[in-house]
Formats: C-alpha cells, structure tokens, sequence
C-alpha cells in the first residue's frame, strides 16, 4: 500500500477530480479524512539556548515579563 498525505485543507471538487484521475488510470483510491494530530508531550522550555543563554534570567521571569504588556 502507498499513501499519499495531503496536508492543506482542499476544496471538494478538488479531491473529486484527483480521485477522478487516479480512477481513470484504474488505481484505487479512497478517501480518509482525519483531524491534525496535537503534541501532547510537554516540552520544558530552555533559557540554555539561544538569544538568553548570555543573560541571567529564569524561564518564569521571562514568562511574566512577556504576558504582562
């Protein structure tokens, strides 16, 4: 089995006409449709990279200053 993933939302009679062409040359094809699967793995925010690892301050500092504007 190949599978081909089409990420972006399409218009109807777009999907119609690529099944269309796929069945003209007798390849059998379906349609699933399924929603963006979400990370649901936390992932612990790091001040040791990047623009702050020459600064001395902490991820919550950082947070408060951000959401306090």
């Amino acid at each position: 089995m190949t599978e081909i993933i089409l990420k972006d939302n399409l218009e109807q009679c777009k999907i119609d006409a690529l099944l269309n062409f796929l069945k003209s040359w007798d390849i059998d094809a379906e349609l699933r449709i399924t929603n963006a699967e979400k990370s649901t793995e936390a992932v612990e925010f790091s001040l040791s990279k990047g623009i702050w690892s020459d600064y001395d301050v902490n991820s919550k500092e950082l947070r408060d200053k951000a959401w306090k504007r």
